[in-house]
Formats: structure tokens, C-alpha cells, sequence
């Protein structure tokens, strides 16, 4: 069974405030009180963040589940993931608090821009830079666009 996740659609700039703080975009905002993830990660060959709901993490595990090879691997894989994993929460503003190792981590300064960009089953957090260096506003140039959706 594919879970149904939170749907993400696009890229959004936004600033962060002096204490590392951004808003989320009002759609992706989870319900109030519920935690997400933040998870170091690297996409395009850049450090960026990646933010998880409970369902998103759970589709994780399982996955790891059905696809280990062994009692051992499965182990070794869940305990990774764990271990990369900060728990946050968006407060009733809609912000969300960086701690500030993870902003270091993806570039990320206090009084910064960034990209909020929407993933599979989660969604990131990028330097602005670093991403309109990759992205721009180009489109998807066709001789990538194998599948003629872009």
C-alpha cells in the first residue's frame, strides 16, 4: 500500500528570522501540536534539510523493514535514521525553529534566504543561493524530460 502523504507543490522563498527561524508555507504547516523531523541530508551535491512528518518517518521504517536483508541490517538502518532525525514543531506563528548545528550544516544563516522546496514524501530547506545556482527558474531542459511531463 503507498501511503497517502501530505501533498507538497513547488518552491518557495522565504527569509529566515534572527533566531534561525522560518516560516512554513501555510499548506505544508503540520496539524498544531504535531511534531516533524528535521534530517540532515544532501541533494544535488548540496547540504540541505529536510523536514518530515510522523507519516513520512513511518514510510521510512517501513521501508527499511522491507527492504533489509537481514534482522542486523534492519537494525543498523532504523538506528541511522534515528540518529539523523531532530524532532521540532512549528509554532502557532507557523515558524519553525533551525537549531543551529543543522543550520550550519545546510549553509543557513539567522537574517537569511532560503528555499522551501517540496519533496516526495517530505519537504527541504535550502540556501537560497545554493539553489537558484542549481534550479534557477529555468525549466526542465527536454532533452531531460524523458517523460514529456515537464
Amino acid at each position: 500500500m503507498i501511503p497517502q502523504f501530505q501533498q507538497y507543490k513547488g518552491s518557495f522563498p522565504y527569509k529566515t528570522d534572527s533566531k534561525n527561524r522560518v516560516n512554513v508555507v501555510p499548506a505544508w504547516r503540520p496539524a498544531q501540536g504535531e511534531p516533524v523531523n528535521l534530517m540532515p541530508s544532501i541533494s544535488e551535491g548540496v547540504k540541505i534539510l529536510k523536514v518530515l512528518t510522523q507519516e513520512a518517518f513511518e514510510y521510512r521504517v517501513e521501508r527499511i523493514k522491507q527492504h533489509a536483508e537481514s534482522p542486523k541490517q534492519e537494525s543498523q538502518m532504523k538506528t541511522k535514521l534515528v540518529r539523523m532525525l531532530r524532532e521540532v514543531s512549528v509554532n502557532d506563528q507557523g515558524k519553525l525553529l533551525i537549531p543551529k548545528d543543522l543550520a550550519e550544516y545546510a549553509g543557513i544563516a539567522p537574517d537569511s534566504e532560503v528555499m522551501l522546496s517540496a519533496g516526495d514524501s517530505h519537504f527541504e530547506i535550502w540556501n537560497r543561493d545554493k539553489f537558484e545556482e542549481i534550479f534557477g527558474l529555468s525549466p526542465v531542459p527536454e532533452d531531460e524530460d524523458h517523460l514529456a511531463i515537464f
